[in-house]
């Protein structure tokens, strides 16, 4: 019988075994690899548990340390039997076709790839809606998930929306992705924290948190060991992330004029944007460089072939002027005009601002986020 995972209960018991058995002989790994003809690699894995040895080996490994070997056996038998524990998930969603540019920022999100012997690396995406954030964490998940066997995790932690996920149910949806036969979830998102930092143990996997609102989200979803990539994405900069569990933070701008235009291409077809190259370059404008923006905009190009980009930015410049009358009157009644502001009015804005909602120009002025080509407001 080949080589299986250790998930079951009998399985780690007789890893357990082993051990102690090993222990009482007094064999180091390279007499232990001599006498009974299997690596010392596969040796370490069956003692530490990562790997449910064959019966033959068993049998070697009794016999070379004098052992009960017929109780081994029998408790080999049961775990070759066990129902599996654990499993090894693979939730990343599709990658996004056509992805385009942010070369520098896939190198960054890359090189954070932990190798064994350092601490969980985790990385904090966030950006004005619409910038791209949760495709970048997609696509740099996908380029190095082969560098996490044990698999991957992923959960919408819908942040950006009304109703946030409570900590305790993404916890639920971790856990029985890990675990399916585990019939008794802990009541208290500590002990699912704990819980879920128990099952996930020394492997290497890649979880991926999109569209976070707080830091308690994720910190009920952080794996406690070594070799871990966390993806985190979010509209709020979770700044506690960084000064508490030292994640890297990544604030996502929106794309250069060339990587919009190279988008708006693949999308809606190169030859349809190069027949008008001034439109496509005032659509790209009035898309704020937004990928999102740019991909609906390419969306109704594709869908509607008799439409021309210019007909298409004629129809946009009417909800563009729309967007910008309401936002202006929130504005208004926030009493946010031409002056000096004190007191409540500057709290409401650095809140605006870490939200990515309004973006500081200098100390004292601030602009909507994506209103190109708008002045800012002095406060």
């Amino acid at each position: 019988m080949s080589a299986m995972a250790l998930d079951g209960l009998h399985a780690r018991r007789l890893a357990a075994e082993l051990r102690v058995l090993k222990a009482a002989s007094g064999l180091g790994l390279v007499q232990m690899a001599a006498r009974t003809h299997c690596s010392k690699s596969s040796l370490e894995r069956y003692l530490n548990g990562k790997l449910l040895p064959s019966r033959q080996a068993v049998e070697a490994i009794s016999k070379a340390c004098r052992g009960d070997t017929a109780r081994l056996v029998a408790l080999w038998e049961l775990a070759v039997a066990d129902p599996p524990m654990w499993r090894r998930p693979a939730q990343l969603p599709h990658d996004v076709a056509g992805f385009t540019g942010r070369s520098a920022e896939l190198a960054r999100l890359a090189a954070l790839v932990p190798d064994a012997d350092h601490a969980v690396a985790i990385a904090v995406i966030d950006g004005v809606a619409g910038v791209g954030k949760s495709a970048l964490a997609v696509h740099v998940a996908h380029r190095v998930a082969g560098r996490f066997p044990d698999g991957q995790l992923h959960v919408d932690l819908r942040g950006s929306g009304a109703d946030p996920m409570p900590p305790a149910e993404a916890q639920a949806r971790f856990l029985r992705a890990l675990a399916p036969d585990l019939r008794h979830l802990p009541a208290e998102v500590g002990e699912r924290a704990a819980l879920l930092r128990s099952l996930i143990g020394d492997r290497r996997m890649l979880i991926l948190l999109d569209d976070a609102a707080t830091t308690d989200q994720v910190r009920a979803l952080l794996p406690g060991n070594a070799g871990c990539l966390v993806l985190v994405t979010g509209r709020h900069r979770l700044g506690g992330l960084v000064a508490r569990d030292g994640a890297h933070h990544l604030a996502l701008s929106p794309l250069t004029p060339a990587e919009s235009a190279d988008l708006l291409a693949r999308v809606a077809g190169a030859e349809r944007v190069a027949a008008e190259p001034e439109a496509a370059a005032r659509l790209i404008r009035q898309c704020g460089y937004l990928p999102l923006a740019l991909r609906t905009a390419a969306e109704r190009l594709v869908l509607h072939p008799s439409l021309t980009l210019t007909d298409l930015i004629a129809r946009d410049t009417v909800r563009t002027e729309c967007r910008r009358a309401q936002a202006a009157w929130a504005f208004n009644l926030l009493g946010l005009r031409d002056g000096p502001a004190t007191g409540r009015p500057r709290e409401v804005l650095e809140t605006l601002a870490i939200a990515y909602l309004i973006e500081h120009q200098d100390p004292n002025v601030h602009a909507l986020r994506g209103d190109q080509g708008s002045t800012g407001h002095a406060w």
